[in-house]
């Protein structure tokens, strides 16, 4: 595994995505950077890093924006979250670097776009990564990741409102086995 960290100083934030990564064996080969700063419209964003040098080629990196605080939280320090629930999100985020791997860099600039544009692309787009980290082992933490957001109450009823739009609910996600073929919502 190629990890860097920066600016992450929690040895239980480093050893929840540690954890998480361990399963997603497709990652290993990638230069992945967990970057600690303050992030605005979420907790966690994973993201491919692009240069002008390689916008048409392979090479591929990775980066995970982690907020200091739970979005919509300035209260709330992503270290004071229990373990469970951490790994659950980076295991969602990891999902997310695997749904990229099909992309040319080029085509990461599309998805982007397509992603903040289109509310029907983003629905996919999180419930594809919910899916992958599923399906690599991850459902009670996914399960525990969205209950422990919906019910804790210092995370703001804004960010509650975005999960329950964008992202699988607890019980589309208690519908999903490891080894069998994610549940398909109808998108309107």
């Amino acid at each position: 595994m190629k990890v860097n960290f920066e600016k992450v100083k929690s040895d239980k934030i480093k050893n929840s995505f540690l954890e998480a990564l361990s399963k997603f064996e497709d990652l290993h080969e990638y230069p992945i950077t967990l970057y600690q700063k303050r992030v605005k419209s979420s907790t966690m964003q994973a993201q491919p890093i692009i240069s002008l040098k390689n916008i048409f080629s392979g090479v591929k990196r990775y980066r995970i924006k982690l907020g200091v605080y739970v979005s919509s939280s300035e209260r709330l320090k992503i270290e004071e979250v229990p373990q469970k629930v951490m790994t659950g999100w980076f295991a969602h985020e990891l999902g997310h670097l695997i749904d990229y791997l099909s992309y040319s860099n080029f085509g990461m600039i599309k998805y982007g776009l397509q992603y903040v544009l289109s509310n029907s692309f983003k629905i996919k787009a999180e419930h594809e990564a919910d899916y992958i980290a599923i399906k690599k082992g991850f459902r009670d933490e996914i399960i525990a990741t969205k209950e422990w957001v919906l019910n804790h109450d210092l995370v703001g009823q804004r960010y509650k409102d975005r999960l329950n739009k964008y992202y699988l609910s607890i019980e589309q996600v208690e519908l999903c086995n490891v080894n069998e073929p994610p549940f398909v919502p109808i998108i309107e």
